[in-house]
This record gives structure tokens, C-alpha cells and sequence, in this order.
């Protein structure tokens, strides 16, 4: 088992939850778009009460996120991940994501249309 406080680093370094954030929230944008476009007025309600879930439920998925990744990796591997996600290309290619996204669901969204 790994130390809680390396897989914090790890997590950190790597940008993980706010990585996990944004394409959650960029899923979501994409099927409220197409809920909308079909009518479904119940589920765009549930889909935007879903956007602005409560911070003790985001709280809960960062520690279950946390315990997941000292389950899996060990103090090294967190090590070698740690140096890894320092890289500057990586750690841009990383926040560039989110935009990438949603240019892909631009694109997306206007072809199905």
C-alpha cells in the first residue's frame, strides 16, 4: 500500500481532478445540447442539477480517487508518475484538453444537427 501523501503529490502534480472535472463537465454540456434538441426537458433538469453537484459529493470522489490510486500504485510507481506529469509538454497537452473537447463537440454537435 502507498503512503496517502504521494498519491496526493501524484494527483496534484498530474492535475487529475480538475482533468476529471472538465470532461465531466464537457459530457454533460454535450447531452444537455442533445436533450435539448430532442425535447427531453426532464432530462436536461436532471442533467444541469447534475452540473452543479454538491462539493461533499466532489469531496467524496477525490478521497475514493485517492484510496483507488494507493491500491494500484506503489511508492515508486507514484515516484516515476510524479517526474512524469512534471513535464511541460505533457502538463500542456493535459490543459489544452478541456478545449479540445469542445471543439470536438462543436464539430459534433453541428454535424448531427
Amino acid at each position: 500500500m502507498t503512503s496517502r501523501e504521494k498519491v496526493r503529490k501524484f494527483l496534484e502534480q498530474a492535475e487529475i481532478h480538475k482533468h476529471y472535472s472538465s470532461i465531466v463537465a464537457c459530457t454533460l454540456t454535450y447531452f444537455i445540447s442533445k436533450a435539448e434538441k430532442e425535447g427531453n426537458t426532464r432530462l436536461v433538469e436532471d442533467l444541469r442539477k447534475a452540473m452543479q453537484s454538491s462539493p461533499e459529493e466532489f469531496n467524496a470522489g477525490i478521497e475514493l480517487t485517492e484510496q483507488i490510486y494507493a491500491d494500484m500504485f506503489t511508492d515508486d510507481e507514484l515516484d516515476e508518475l510524479i517526474v512524469l506529469n512534471s513535464n511541460p509538454t505533457l502538463k500542456k497537452a493535459r490543459s489544452l484538453t478541456s478545449d479540445i473537447f469542445n471543439s470536438t463537440l462543436d464539430k459534433l454537435l453541428k454535424v448531427s444537427a
